[in-house]
């Protein structure tokens, strides 16, 4: 019952447009597509600007472009200190949960 779970919650994962990660997982973007700046809904409720990364990642189903959002001015300073740009790869990482997120980036190739 456990494998048939796990398979289908993988399954639901890959499929999904959006890239999520637990706390302690991480993800490696094969190619950054596109940086889009979006306004959504937050938690709260009320609307704000959220950076969208556009990124191709491996899933069990293969290459998909997947949407990554992250809202938090800490995460963008990351993202440029690091280099990261349109056409690059990169290892996105998360650790803690709710309030105590923080997603880091690693391994950044240039762009192709």
């Amino acid at each position: 019952m456990s494998d048939e779970l796990g398979g289908f919650i993988n399954k639901k994962k890959a499929e999904s447009d959006f890239l999520s990660l637990s706390d302690g997982e991480s993800v490696v973007v094969k190619r950054l597509v596109a940086i889009k700046s979006i306004v959504k809904a937050g938690f709260d409720g009320k609307e704000k600007e959220v950076l969208r990364l556009v990124c191709e990642v491996e899933t069990s189903l293969g290459l998909r472009e997947k949407n990554f959002d992250n809202g938090t001015m800490r995460f963008a300073k990351e993202l440029q200190a690091k280099g990261v740009q349109i056409g690059s790869g990169f290892t996105i990482a998360r650790e803690g949960e709710q309030t105590k997120t923080r997603y880091t980036v690693s391994a950044v190739t240039a762009a192709a």
